[in-house]
């Protein structure tokens, strides 16, 4: 008696056949989760807080920052796998992408170190000089990255990222000697893509970044909302997030999607909160 009773299909089609040969079993973790967030009190938030800063506070700081304190409450979010089993990082790093125009187009980023103990404005400020100096080439610890990299024969890319890989989070090596910073992804990726004028795409996991959580930013725009018995017209954000589900399941996602909303619907209040926080522990 087999396992499963079958017959077989005498002729696939064609695109069945390229079907056959192009894919394999499934076994990939990633989890696609779309989420659309009111930004009345956003915007005005960053609207209040960007002169006084003497920096332009974006509704991406404001994801940044809401996703580092939704890491710092729910830290088993904030992990890498390795060995087959899972390990929390005990600090909270923000990767946001950067994209570099010019004639040779790239995709670079950034790291925010950190980030549950930065506000908004304090993002905004370490991000803008560091996402200046990634597009014009002056970023020193970026371009020690790149230059290591370039050296390496295109034809063995793949062996030489696998290695780095295994060596820096499956054994846990510090690579910095080789100019490969410590933790260069951290615990989530934050890709702008409301800049490039795109109200939502998911992007993938990407493996040798052990990154669980990947939250691309579309661009606000006017949209009808429900506020009680009516409908009005207020600007919304759609969040489009890939997460690794070998390191959460649905439950932990929607935790972190629901504190995410909250923050959104309200950063004043939330900072307001922090801050009193830190002066409970001084």
């Amino acid at each position: 008696m087999p396992n499963v009773e079958l017959s077989r299909f005498s002729r696939p089609s064609m695109w069945r056949k390229m079907a056959l040969v192009n894919w394999r079993h499934p076994a990939d973790p990633q989890v696609h989760a779309r989420l659309e967030v009111e930004m009345t009190q956003a915007l005005e938030y960053a609207r209040q807080e960007s002169p006084p800063a003497g920096v332009r506070v974006t509704p991406t700081h404001l994801v940044m920052r809401a996703v580092a304190l939704a890491l710092k409450k729910y830290p088993e979010a904030n992990a890498i796998v390795r060995w087959n089993r899972v390990y929390a990082r005990k600090r909270v790093h923000i990767f946001c992408q950067v994209a570099i125009p010019g004639p040779k187009p790239d995709l670079s980023g950034v790291i925010l170190r950190d980030a549950d103990s930065k506000t908004p404005v304090q993002l905004a400020q370490e991000l803008q000089p560091k996402v200046r100096a990634a597009r014009r080439g002056t970023d020193a610890e970026l371009a020690r990255t790149q230059q290591m990299l370039d050296k390496v024969p295109y034809c063995i890319n793949r062996l030489v990222l696998g290695l780095l890989d295994f060596f820096a989070y499956t054994l846990n090596w510090d690579l910095r000697f080789l100019g490969i910073p410590q933790d260069p992804f951290g615990g989530a990726l934050v890709s702008d893509i409301g800049s490039l004028g795109m109200f939502e795409a998911f992007a993938p996991l990407s493996p040798i970044t052990r990154t669980p959580i990947v939250v691309a930013v579309g661009k606000v725009e006017d949209k009808p909302v429900v506020r009680g018995q009516d409908v009005v017209i207020a600007p919304v954000c759609v969040l489009c997030v890939t997460f690794d589900h070998r390191i959460m399941d649905g439950l932990l996602a929607a935790k972190l999607a629901k504190f995410v909303s909250r923050y959104l619907a309200d950063p004043a209040k939330f900072e307001q909160q922090e801050a009193e926080k830190q002066m409970n522990r001084l």
